[in-house]
């Protein structure tokens, strides 16, 4: 992208803008039988809002959660992102072993193994994560991390994936994917992360499960086993705050790009936007 040199707003004008938390880091497993769930992506935002020249706002991003460590640990819930009164809520925690996964922006994918109901994602910012298989003997595949726009999927009888539901398309950019679920035991499936950069779900192969994407807000890939030995979950993406407008540069802070039609500010930490 182009940089074109700022010029002075003479009145108020309207910004789009786009905030999407940190997602949640995959569950982390241990020994043979379980697999760990995917983080949900972090909460996402857009829309618009009139600035006032010479006003200055305060720019909040949240950063991605931690993964579960080896060792049956629970993935951590990220961190809100927001800016201009707005709120994305931090995505959820991927599930250990035989326990659910944690609400968020979007739902963490459960542990394999639990029997719990599929977590919720906040309403217009996120999905469902996936259930875990249970109900049947081991091993037990984690479920899939909610992403923006869809659902995690669980894992059925049969084995199938568990991939994280997918992200959303805004200003050219995929954001805010779920990442996959934890395989276990000696099969080759790869579950893996929804659009958006999210991580892909441990397995035999690579018992670790993969980070999500930093300012993207995709979730961390859950953990698998190879049979014996159990991994780690992957780390929630860092949060993004993107804020566009028609024209030149008439505003200061993050960032700052052109593609002649828009100018962009990209905040990819705390910060501050002049209009």
């Amino acid at each position: 992208m182009m940089r074109k040199a700022m010029v002075a707003a003479s009145s108020d004008y309207a910004v789009d803008f786009l905030i999407v938390a940190g997602a949640g880091g995959g569950g982390g497993t241990t020994g043979a039988g379980y697999g760990g769930g995917g983080g949900g992506a972090g909460g996402l935002n857009q829309s618009t809002y009139t600035v006032t020249p010479s006003t200055t706002y305060t720019i909040t991003v949240g950063a991605g959660g931690a993964g579960g460590a080896s060792g049956n640990n629970n993935g951590s819930t990220g961190s809100n992102s927001s800016a201009f009164g707005t709120t994305s809520t931090g995505g959820g925690y991927g599930g250990r072993n035989a326990l659910a996964g944690g609400n968020g922006g979007s739902g963490g994918g459960n542990g394999g193994g639990s029997d719990a109901a599929a977590t919720t994602g906040v309403s217009g910012q996120g999905f469902a994560g996936g259930r875990g298989n249970s109900g049947q003997s081991s091993p037990y595949y984690g479920g899939g991390g909610g992403g923006s726009s869809a659902a995690g999927s669980s894992w059925n009888t049969s084995g199938t994936e568990a991939n994280g539901g997918d992200g959303t398309a805004v200003f050219g950019t995929t954001y805010a994917g779920g990442g996959g679920g934890g395989n276990t035991g000696v099969s080759a499936l790869k579950s893996q992360g929804g659009s958006g950069g999210a991580g892909r779900g441990g397995y035999n192969g690579a018992i670790n499960g993969v980070v999500g994407t930093d300012g993207r807000g995709s979730g961390g890939g859950g953990a698998g086993n190879n049979g014996s030995t159990g991994g780690s979950g992957g780390k929630g993406g860092d949060g993004v705050v993107v804020i566009r407008y028609a024209g030149s540069q008439v505003g200061s802070g993050g960032t700052v790009t052109t593609d002649g039609t828009y100018t962009y500010h990209t905040f990819t930490a705390n910060g501050t936007y002049t209009a």
